[in-house]
């Protein structure tokens, strides 16, 4: 039964994430990589991931981080059940769409510690995991009838790819921080068109029962 109502969960879950996230921030009392000195949180200089930290990078006491973390808690959440309800998006299940399921989750199980002191091994590991759980699904999304949609998935992965590479290698990382604020919104896009095609496919499905 519960399965009916997790496709509302990504959405509501991006919604409550992004209101507990503003108040967080709006408590960060400032400082990124870019600019250590800098007074509350930068939309175009601060990570995501700044707020949630201990110590700014301006030797602050950052008093924003349990709330912060609170708001990463309920994101993870949120896209452990996004990748459950993603091979639904598909009128088929096969093993790709297992191993899109299952490698999904893992991906966003690992993505909870990235409030920990261990944040870099995480993005590595998040990115290894999340590469393993999306190859399947574009392989299985060649036979997906909707060109908008697999644009926009490509689109979310490229950029994400993009993302990495700058923050491994450090090349354009002054730019990165606002980057990665274009790459969650498209990403979100995707997970409430992700949300929303598995709610309609249920919902022709009970007309039809």
């Amino acid at each position: 039964m519960i399965k009916k109502y997790l496709p509302y969960f990504p959405i509501f879950g991006l919604a409550i994430y992004l209101v507990v996230f503003s108040l967080a921030a709006s408590d960060y009392p400032g400082g990124s990589q870019n600019h250590a000195i800098y007074e509350g949180y930068s939309f175009f200089h601060n990570f995501l991931c700044d707020v949630m930290n201990p110590v700014t990078e301006g030797g602050l006491v950052n008093e924003a981080r349990g709330l912060a973390i609170v708001s990463h808690l309920i994101l993870s959440l949120t896209m452990i059940i996004f990748f459950y309800i993603l091979p639904d998006i598909f009128h088929w299940e096969n093993r790709k769409t297992q191993l899109i399921r299952v490698f999904g989750v893992l991906t966003m199980t690992a993505f909870i510690f990235m409030y920990t002191s261990y944040h870099d091994a995480i993005v590595v590991v998040t990115a290894l995991f999340g590469s393993i759980a999306l190859i399947p699904f574009f392989i299985e999304l060649t036979k997906y009838e909707n060109k908008g949609f697999k644009k926009l998935a490509y689109a979310c992965y490229l950029l994400s790819f993009v993302v990495f590479v700058i923050f491994v290698t450090k090349i354009g990382f002054y730019y990165l921080p606002f980057l990665q604020k274009i790459v969650f919104f498209l990403d979100a896009w995707w997970v409430i068109w992700v949300s929303v095609i598995v709610i309609n496919k249920q919902t022709l499905v009970a007309e039809r029962a």
